[in-house]
């Protein structure tokens, strides 16, 4: 029963490693002064997100897909461009080991932006 436990503790303390450590050096890129046209600016954003709110010159395969799309990478460096830390975390990981060099990551975090309080939103939807 013991063995049992350790071996379920080792499991799951693999998986949240895996999901929520960011990977050791990866820097922080600013892509509005982007001008290194050896690197892939590779959107990993749903594409409603990346619909939305663009990104010039960046490439994007949506996280799920990236293992499908491997080889349109062409083995060239990438900045990855995800919504949040995890996206970013899991798309290093997967590429490091498939790999593909990862320059750095940029977040593109847009669901703060336009925050409106409770009142706010209710008076828009007519509620008093």
């Amino acid at each position: 029963m013991t063995f049992f436990i350790i071996v379920l503790l080792l499991i799951g303390s693999n998986s949240l490693y895996r999901r929520f450590i960011p990977v050791l050096g990866l820097a922080h890129m600013d892509i509005d002064n982007f001008s290194d046209e050896k690197t892939i600016l590779l959107d990993v954003r749903g594409y409603l997100q990346a619909h939305k709110k663009p990104i010039n010159g960046s490439y994007n395969i949506p996280l799920p897909y990236i293992k499908r799309n491997l080889r349109e990478l062409e083995g060239k460096p990438v900045c990855i461009i995800g919504s949040d830390m995890l996206d970013v975390t899991i798309s290093a990981r997967f590429l490091k080991s498939k790999g593909v060099k990862v320059a750095g990551y940029y977040i593109e975090d847009n669901k703060y932006s336009k925050q409106e309080t409770c009142r706010d939103r209710r008076e828009i939807h007519g509620i008093h």
